[in-house]
């Protein structure tokens, strides 16, 4: 810290108190107070005021040049408020407070950006292992010669599925800068996305009842596709042998719009209900028979929060499994 910075800071300060130390000078010679009292009352003040300026500098040098001489002994320098740096005044105590709250925010900012970064690797790693799986079957197959198209289409869906799984996985992070809200009609996407997963009901022998899917909601189209196929998606994965079915319909209760896909598969244990938003849980079913990222029902409560609608899922294992998406009557995404 340098004397002539310190100087032209307080400048104002300094050039008010000489300025009233002579009003009172003058005040006092309109009185015709003796003349060596005036110069003496002038020579005391004016040595008070800049013995008190030439402290309160050195105070603040004292201050700033431990706190610089630290710091460039420092690698980590955020780490600065954690070395013997003393205040010795109000200001600087409240400076290391500040320094103290920044410092808390960066680490609390980096270890969220270093937990996404490394739930977004197990999660890559996780997702290598799976898209594996169908790709080796379609090597052997290619191997033995295998003609059944079936067969072949089912892996394809499945790779599909997963490259789909990790690009919104990727889009999730900032779907508020990729999302368009509009009005769209509940038909139209149920039968998109069912129209994609045909070769799944047919070569399953799923039925499908969807006659009473009506209605219009603001949504984003793209978003809600994905969620709807990642819905639809693990009926299929976990139907019953036979008699397998899907129900997609819609219900109007309470200024809200329900969007409800009800199947009778194998269900989901009481147990685990509560979990299966969770990231990567894959429960009893994705670690028995069908591989699962457990990755499918977290995106779609991610992304349907985001998007300011709700997902419910009820369940009884061994007879069905029902998700509810609810769209509420608001004029809110109309404001925005």
């Amino acid at each position: 810290m340098k004397l002539f910075d310190f100087f032209k800071e307080h400048f104002f300060f300094l050039f008010s108190y000489l300025f009233f130390v002579l009003l009172f000078f003058h005040f006092f010679w309109l009185l015709h107070v003796e003349t060596a009292f005036l110069f003496l009352f002038l020579l005391v003040f004016c040595l008070f005021g800049f013995c008190w300026f030439f402290y309160y500098f050195w105070k603040k040098k004292q201050f700033y040049d431990s706190f610089f001489e630290i710091l460039n002994k420092l690698d980590q320098k955020y780490l600065v408020h954690e070395m013997d740096v003393v205040p010795n005044s109000f200001e600087t105590k409240k400076l290391m407070e500040i320094l103290y709250q920044v410092d808390k925010s960066m680490k609390e900012q980096i270890q969220k950006i270093y937990q996404t970064n490394q739930d977004f690797r197990d999660y890559i790693e996780l997702w290598i292992h799976e898209i594996k799986i169908p790709l080796a079957n379609l090597v052997l197959m290619t191997h033995n010669k295998e003609n059944d198209e079936r067969k072949i289409l089912k892996q394809l869906h499945r790779m599909e599925d997963y490259i789909e799984q990790v690009l919104y996985y990727v889009r999730s992070e900032m779907v508020e800068k990729d999302y368009f809200i509009q009005s769209y009609s509940l038909k139209k996407l149920v039968s998109s996305v069912v129209k994609k997963n045909k070769d799944a009901f047919i070569y399953g022998s799923v039925s499908l009842q969807m006659n009473e899917v009506t209605g219009e909601v603001l949504t984003d189209g793209k978003w809600l596709k994905f969620i709807l196929n990642q819905i639809i998606a693990n009926s299929l994965k976990y139907q019953r042998e036979k008699g397998a079915f899907i129900e997609i319909r819609t219900k109007q209760m309470n200024q809200q719009t329900l969007l409800i896909v009800r199947d009778n598969g194998i269900g989901i244990k009481s147990s685990e209900l509560a979990r299966v938003f969770d990231k990567s849980f894959t429960g009893s079913n994705g670690r028995g028979g069908a591989s699962s990222t457990g990755m499918g029902l977290y995106l779609c409560k991610k992304l349907i929060l985001k998007l300011g609608h709700e997902i419910t899922i009820t369940s009884k294992e061994n007879e069905f499994t029902e998700v509810t998406i609810i769209f509420s009557h608001s004029d809110f995404y109309q404001v925005l």
